[in-house]
């Protein structure tokens, strides 16, 4: 089973889990030496985290939900979002953590 590369998923994942009603804002979930070294190489990476191996991918996506949405929901539309961001077959595992409850602006 091939499908798209990781690299080239992880950026359309961001933007379907932004465009997701509900999701306040979007972090890194990619290890911190990854960030570090993009920032170190002033390249931009994605803010998902994609594994491949043995033709499943491991998706990690983190979110700040408004506190006023149900966090649950909101995740789980998230995760529902990033699994199908991919448009292949490729069998995936999505984590979606809600790092954050997003106060609503005043």
């Amino acid at each position: 089973m091939t499908g798209i590369p990781a690299a080239e998923v992880a950026p359309r994942i961001d933007l379907a889990v932004t465009a997701v009603d509900g999701v306040r804002e979007c972090y890194s979930a990619r290890p911190v030496v990854a960030r570090a070294y993009e920032r170190v190489a002033d390249v931009e990476g994605s803010l998902a985290a994609v594994e491949q191996s043995d033709g499943a991918r491991a998706i990690t996506v983190c979110i700040g939900v408004s506190a006023v949405d149900d966090a649950a929901v909101v995740a789980s539309a998230a995760a529902t979002a990033a699994r199908g961001a991919g448009g292949d077959d490729v069998p995936a595992t999505v984590r979606v953590r809600v790092a954050r409850l997003v106060a609503p602006a005043s």
